[in-house]
């Protein structure tokens, strides 16, 4: 599934840098890009357990969600943006 955060707080390639060595290491998921300018991440994911590690990673960074947007479908198995989407505004 792919998922898409507007993240707070990420404001130079520094932060950017610290977000990708620590997603990576999460099995499961896979960073697509990280757009400092507006702060969002782009990334597939395999299931919500793995959704959930990577909220806890970036809350624990300093970096907490401020609003995302998933595709309950993985993209390309209905055409190239999925079926459905959800999006949710943090508390």
């Amino acid at each position: 599934m792919k998922a898409v955060l507007n993240i707070k707080n990420l404001h130079c390639d520094e932060g950017k840098r610290v977000i990708l060595r620590n997603l990576s290491r999460i099995m499961d998921v896979r960073v697509i890009d990280i757009d400092v300018a507006t702060g969002i991440l782009h990334f597939l994911y395999i299931n919500p357990v793995a959704l959930i590690k990577v909220k806890q990673e970036l809350s624990r960074l300093g970096y907490p969600i401020h609003k995302r947007s998933i595709e309950t479908y993985p993209p390309n198995m209905f055409g190239s943006e999925g079926i459905s989407s959800l999006t949710l505004q943090e508390a």
